[in-house]
């Protein structure tokens, strides 16, 4: 076998090191206390005066004439990979970078932009507004790191977004002699095996953790290097890896990927054809339908969790008795409070949709966008199907599966990017230690933020919706309204159909023509109906004469669980000094209250909307960090007894 397919098996098995450990005790408080010290240290002040260096360096690199511009690249390029690219050097390097940008785009990054990329390569997770330009300030510090000689992993959060940043940045990689590549679901193995060899890749971090799944699984029992070149001395391992190791990562949407979506577990798996317990499954879902909600289970709300009482416990030993089957305990009230659960706590276009093929699809709560090929496990996806009355498919053989902090973990270089970071900045520590720096805006951001209208009932609240849309409408003004789900986002339109209000709707059905439903959003007139999928990559530019109305209005129609994901939505607004708005309305029936504040909704006029909305997010996001402190225990648990 060839040395550069050597190296690519030494560096697989180098990647399943992972690091960071769960701490306990002292080492625990000593290293939040480091954390607490990373996060609050001024390294602005240290980041604009290089971003001022490297741009007193602007009309030297300019003048360069073609030639001599390559050479310089690969100058810098050669002392990259002596890793000696540091002080006058490194600002020389990003100067080029800059430049290599502008001759091939015309888009010269501003001096934030040079400072998130300088922040970057310090392996800082780095907090820049929506609108700022992220995916050039990516480039910037990929191309750095991409000059070392070891391929960059760029995490983004959708395929359209995969493949158009590659596509778009392509030009400036070329000239600072670099290869771009980008894997879709579409991909075929082939063309990975060439695209995960470029110099800067651009990947979901759903396929980049199922093909390096796929190549664990292809290794077997093989666990460290020295086995592997002692097989592949006999032939054993004569194929190569896709993902050929784990050296540097910058993760769009870093908060997303990085904290949201860190439990999710990829699972790679085999489906049998049939499913040989539909029958059961029904069974189950007629005798959940005899019980009584209070009388024969409760259920928790806050976790969606169901609980038989003993006269639901009875009442099931009485129904099972004429089948075997359900004569043992466990199993019948596992069967059956799954049901319970997807009948009463799993409502569809909000936790799921059926898709035109007639299968259950499930929604991503954060991203509002559809999960491909996911399912939920221990039968509770089996009891939606058959609540749904769909074809009931198969319980999936597990082949193997990771979670996506278990995963990002094992990178010894990481950085990330996104608009919201601030709020996680603890939880970013403790399991990635990577610190968290906020990089200010181009322009002076100048939102106005409206108060806060909250109402008694879901009806109140969406009439007050449609009236201040009428009103915004008749200015002239583009609106952004925001939903937690596709059944909302349906409502909202079916009331400004009613009303023969023009609107535009983009949720998980619709997500062909998400960028430009969005890239649309500004437009004099414009009502755009989005669930939170809206606003994550595509720009909303605003047309002439939209300034003068107030630039875009945003209204959010429910908070998140997360208060992360309202500012990112709010976000869509004012961008790059444009004038905008950004509005909450709710009402005490919404999910997060229901859940989170059960006993207490009623008086939020005592209260106050905004501290009630923060108390339940407060409680939610508790409740969201230990289910990820539980899942990091069992990924420490994992490294140590499991070959990956």
């Amino acid at each position: 076998m060839g040395q550069s397919a050597t190296h690519e098996f030494w560096a697989v098995f180098n990647a399943r090191k992972v690091k960071a450990a769960e701490l306990k005790g002292p080492d625990a408080l000593a290293n939040g206390v480091v954390g607490y010290v990373k996060n609050h240290t001024p390294v602005l002040p240290r980041l604009r005066k290089q971003a001022e260096r490297i741009d007193k360096l602007e009309p030297d690199i300019h003048n360069l004439s073609a030639a001599r511009f390559a050479e310089e690249v690969e100058t810098h390029r050669d002392l990259a990979r002596l890793n000696r690219l540091k002080g006058p050097h490194l600002d020389r390097a990003m100067a080029l970078v800059r430049e290599g940008c502008f001759r091939a785009q015309a888009k010269r990054p501003f001096p934030c932009q040079i400072m998130g990329a300088l922040a970057m390569c310090e392996g800082l997770v780095t907090e820049m507004a929506t609108g700022e330009g992220k995916t050039i300030t990516a480039s910037l510090s990929a191309s750095l790191w991409a000059w070392m000689g070891k391929p960059v992993h760029i995490i983004t959060v959708n395929d359209y977004l995969v493949q158009r940043d590659a596509e778009e940045m392509s030009p400036t990689y070329k000239i600072l002699g670099l290869d771009v590549g980008f894997v879709v679901h579409e991909t075929e193995p082939r063309e990975r095996l060439d695209h995960y060899r470029r110099g800067v890749i651009y990947v979901t971090q759903k396929e980049l953790v199922a093909d390096f799944l796929r190549d664990q699984i292809a290794l077997g029992a093989l666990r460290t290097a020295a086995q592997t070149s002692v097989n592949m001395l006999k032939g054993a391992a004569g194929a190569r890896v896709m993902v050929p190791g784990l050296f540097r990562v910058i993760v769009d949407e870093a908060d997303s990927v990085l904290i949201d979506e860190a439990v999710t577990p990829l699972i790679i798996s085999n489906s049998p054809d049939d499913e040989p317990n539909a029958d059961r499954y029904r069974k189950a879902d007629v005798l959940a339908n005899q019980l009584e909600e209070g009388r024969d289970f409760t259920i928790d709300w806050t976790v969606r969790h169901v609980e038989l009482t003993p006269r639901g416990e009875d009442k099931l030993e009485q129904l099972g008795e004429s089948d075997p089957f359900w004569r043992g305990k466990r199993r019948r009230e596992e069967l059956v409070s799954q049901a319970v659960t997807a009948r009463f706590c799993f409502l569809r276009d909000e936790q799921y949709l059926v898709d035109e093929e007639g299968k259950v699809a499930i929604i991503d709560e954060f991203t509002g966008r559809v999960m491909a090929d996911r399912s939920w496990r221990h039968g509770l996806h089996q009891a939606i199907e058959v609540k749904e009355e769909v074809k009931v498919t198969a319980d999936k053989e597990n082949l193997a599966r990771m979670s996506f902090q278990r995963f990002f973990r094992q990178y010894p270089i990481m950085s990330g990017m996104t608009g919201t970071a601030w709020e996680s900045r603890g939880e970013m520590w403790q399991i990635y230690r990577r610190a968290i720096v906020r990089v200010p805006t181009n322009k002076p951001c100048i939102r106005k933020h409206l108060r806060t209208r909250m109402y008694d009932t879901p009806e109140q609240k969406w009439n007050a919706v449609v009236e201040h849309v009428v009103e915004l409408h008749a200015k002239g003004a583009p609106v952004l309204i925001g939903t937690r789900s596709v059944w909302a986002s349906e409502e909202v339109s079916r009331r400004l159909t009613a009303i023969n209000l023009p609107h535009r709707v983009l949720n998980a059905n619709q997500t062909k023509q998400e960028a430009e439903i969005v890239a649309q959003a500004g437009q004099v007139g414009q009502i755009t109906v989005a669930t939170n999928m809206a606003g994550r990559g595509t720009d909303i530019k605003l047309a002439r004469g939209v300034t003068d109305v107030g630039g875009l209005h945003v209204l959010s129609t429910e908070p998140h669980a997360s208060g992360r994901v309202d500012r990112q939505l709010f976000g869509r607004a004012a961008r790059q000094g444009d004038p905008g708005s950004a509005q909450m309305f709710c009402c005490a029936e919404d999910d997060l209250f229901i859940r989170h504040a059960k006993h207490i909704r009623k008086l939020w006029r005592a209260i106050g909307p905004k501290r009630l909305i923060k108390l339940c997010q407060w409680r939610a996001e508790l409740l969201a960090r230990f289910n990820r402190k539980q899942v990091l225990k069992a990924d420490d648990w994992m490294d140590e007894a499991m070959p990956f």
